[in-house]
Formats: structure tokens, sequence, C-alpha cells
């Protein structure tokens, strides 16, 4: 069976992809992978046999990804499956006219089972994790059990992006768990975490050998520079912590990043991580405001602990990174103000900040729904805000600030400028400052990659630019 997988963003790492795609090259499938424009799509199905057409859905590419599919449907015999983040919590998405399939939660299993049963031409209308339309019908099949041996896995297929020229700059991602056991209102995972409620273990974590041996193989293929690790929970065991980077230490020695949360950063873990080969550290921050922060987005952590842990981190020499959001409902101006100074208090390297977007399937898209805090404009944006405000004014004023959070976070001087000139109507040229700027800090500061990395990433925010706002 021939499936290929279609992505927007070719230069990124899409692991959920990668994964997949081990699990059906080992069954004896031919996986490939293409750059999402019709005509680069079009002229691959017709030049080539698949009988399966992939796409992990975002839900900021939702529509991206329905229209596409609707052309290609129109011209080719082939079942379309929609899988990722935003089909797992919002299944509906089959109800769309050329949507086959959607398939829920981790894709390994289920994906292979699909092309299976297609390649010995048995009805696929059964398989878990799956819903799928056929003549109208629906089957809304349930959820099999999460895998939790993690270490079962094979590791990701990275071979499938190498032509793309990701790995150039020598960066590359790891992700060591699944699950989270927070219930932050603003994320998917709680949702997703009902989906499994029975489940006896949701939070599994994979062994530090494992992780170990799959780096190893990735230096057999890149030029390994720098690595990021994407799990929400990296420093949850201090044990296995203290077992990792013994092994990583040791056996790799390259420079990494990882995420933490405030509550459970100490100063033995930093101290471990940083002899182990840890530059930069990344902490949400989200908000100043303790009753948004504890009320609106549900994180129990105070403003006393988040100054302490930035301590914590900065004392042990680690570049900081703070995640932040403005345009939080409920919230002002002035609130997010706030948290801009409270993240020059914490001294962050980087203040990076996102306008908040209220994703379905998350409690406060319920929330801002029901509160009818959602405005008539294009929904999901990385530049404009999908809530209403107070007057066009101030929600002008918080999408510039957005643009201007982390430049100011680093130069507090500019604060006084940057309270005026926030609300002038100059949306292109101020996202051309915040690209510029946040690419100097990835580049030099954050994870750096050596001259590879800076080309590479040059033209990734031309193309950020190009494709967004131009």
């Amino acid at each position: 069976m021939n499936i290929l997988f279609v992505v927007k963003e070719i230069g990124l790492e899409h692991l959920g992809i990668m994964y997949i795609s081990s699990a059906l090259k080992k069954a004896g499938h031919h996986v490939e992978v293409v750059i999402a424009r019709y005509e680069v799509v079009r002229k691959k199905l017709a030049t080539d046999q698949f009988e399966i057409i992939a796409y992990s859905v975002p839900t900021l590419l939702q529509d991206f990804y329905i229209l596409l599919n609707d052309r290609l449907k129109k011209e080719f015999k082939i079942l379309s499956v929609f899988g990722g983040p935003h089909p797992t919590v919002a299944p509906e998405i089959i109800y769309k006219e050329n949507v086959d399939c959607v398939c829920r939660g981790e894709g390994e299993l289920a994906m292979v089972e699909l092309a299976e049963k297609m390649s010995r031409n048995e009805p696929i209308s059964g398989i878990e994790n799956l819903w799928v339309k056929e003549n109208g019908h629906i089957s809304k099949n349930p959820l099999r059990p999460l895998i939790q041996d993690l270490d079962s896995l094979i590791f990701p297929d990275r071979r499938l992006f190498l032509d793309t020229g990701i790995f150039v700059q020598g960066k590359i991602h790891v992700i060591t768990s699944r699950g989270c056991p927070y219930e932050c209102s603003y994320c998917s995972q709680p949702a997703y975490n009902r989906l499994y409620k029975n489940q006896s273990r949701i939070i599994r974590k994979r062994s530090p050998a494992n992780v170990i041996e799959e780096i190893k193989e990735i230096k057999k293929v890149v030029r390994l520079s720098f690595i990021k690790f994407e799990d929400d929970l990296f420093i949850s065991c201090a044990k296995w912590i203290d077992e990792f980077c013994d092994l990583y230490e040791h056996d790799i020695g390259v420079p990494f990043f990882c995420y933490v949360r405030a509550e459970l950063v100490n100063s033995k873990i930093m101290k471990r991580l940083k002899s182990a080969g840890c530059r930069t550290i990344s902490m949400g921050i989200e908000t100043a405001d303790a009753h948004l922060r504890t009320v609106i987005l549900r994180r129990s952590v105070s403003k006393e602990a988040i100054i302490a842990a930035a301590r914590t981190v900065k004392e042990e020499g680690l570049v900081l990174e703070g995640l932040n959001m403005v345009g939080i409902p409920k919230g002002s101006l002035e609130s997010d103000i706030q948290t801009l100074e409270l993240n020059i208090r914490c001294n962050v390297d980087y203040g990076n900040t996102k306008l908040f977007m209220p994703y379905p399937g998350t409690d406060i898209y319920d929330f801002v729904r029901d509160q009818n805090l959602l405005s008539d404009t294009p929904f999901f944006s990385f530049w404009t805000s999908s809530l209403k405000f107070k007057t066009a004014r101030e929600k002008r004023a918080i999408e510039n600030l957005h643009k201007f959070f982390s430049l100011t976070v680093r130069f507090p001087f500019l604060l006084p400028v940057v309270k005026k000139i926030i609300y002038f109507p100059f949306g292109r040229v101020y996202i051309l400052i915040n690209l510029i700027w946040e690419g100097c800090v990835a580049f030099f500061k954050l994870y750096p990659t050596g001259v590879r990395g800076i080309r590479v990433g040059i033209i990734k925010y031309i193309n950020i630019f190009r494709n967004n706002v131009a």
C-alpha cells in the first residue's frame, strides 16, 4: 500500500508523521511526504500510484487542508485521512464532503491496520481510532488502548524528511514521553485525557536508554548540533533525569533545550541539566494577573513561584525562555503590560508570546463561546485575535503589543515608546520586526546552530512572512 503524507510546513519536523511512517514501513508499506501545494501534490498523484493521502491537522490549518483535499479528491480516486490534534478533539470534521477517515489519538497502530486491510481488500469500517465514512454512512469506532510501552515504538522515520533540508542546521526534535496530568483550560490535553479516562496510565515515559539510542541513530544521518526536547513534563521525575543526564553527558554531549513547569524547578535539577549539556530552559509564565492565571487559564502556580523558578534557572547560567499569552479573555491591555513587566523582572532572555487562541475541544473554548466573546473576524490567525474587545482601539493595541512583547522584554527602555506606537496601524511592519527579532534570538541565543542554522533560518522566516503576511 502506498501512502502520501501532505504537509504545509515542509521545513518542520513532524514527529507524529515520522512515527507513523516508521510503523507503516515496518509493515511493508511505502510512504512518501510532499509539500502541500496543489500543483506539487497533483503532479505527485498523477505520476505515482497512491491509495491513501493523509494530513496531520492542527486547528490553525484545518481550512487549508480541507480546501486542498477538496481539489485533489475531484481529480483522484484516493482515500483521505485526517489525523492529528484537531481531528482528535473535533472529529466532526468527518462530515466535510471529501473527508473519508478521521484518525483520533495515536495513529501508529490504526494507520497500519488501515493499510493492511486496504491491501487485502477487506472492510475498513471497524478499525479502532478511526471514524470512517462509506456511502454516506459514518462508522464512529471506539479508541484503542494507549500504547503503554513507548520503548516498543520504532524510532521516528527522519529519512522521510531527509531531502527537505530541515536537518541542514543540525537541530533535531525528540520527545521522551506522552501525556500530561495538568488541567490547563487552554490546552487540548485535558480533553484528550477525558477520552482515555479509563486507561491505567495516561502519562507514559520512554526509558533514558531508549532515548539515547534514538539520538545515536540520528547522529548516523544528521550532523547533530542541537536537540530540542518537546516534552511538556521533561523534568517530572528526578530519578529519570539523573539516569538520563548520566547517559546523555557520556554518550551525546550536544547542547539541548527543554520545557519545565515553575513548580517543578529546583536548584538540584537545574544543575544536573546544565552539567549534562542543557543550554536553554523554556518555562510557562503566561500572565502576571493572578485571576487570569489561576481561574481563567487554570494554572495554579503563583507569581512568587514563577519568579523564584526563573531566579534558579538564571543562577545556574541557563538561557531562559518565558512562555506568555496576551489577549486572554477577561484580561486587558493593562494586564498584558503587567505580564511584560513580569518577564523583565524574571530576567528572561526571550519572552515568547502568543496571541490567545481558543482551540475547539478545550475548556476555554467553551467558556469564550458561552460568554459570547468570539468575534466575527476570520477565526484562527497568528497575528490577529479571534476575540471581541471593548473597542477596536484596544484590540489593535493588544495585537501590536504581541508583536513588540519579546523585543521590549529584552530592552525594557523601549516600554514607554511601545506603549505609544501600539496604537498605530502599522501591522505588517510590526510583524516584520517581530519575525526579525525572533529569528535573531533563536539562532544566536535559544538554540544556536552556527552558520548552517542562520542560513536555513533566514529562508524559514522569509517563507513565514510570505505565507502569512505578504
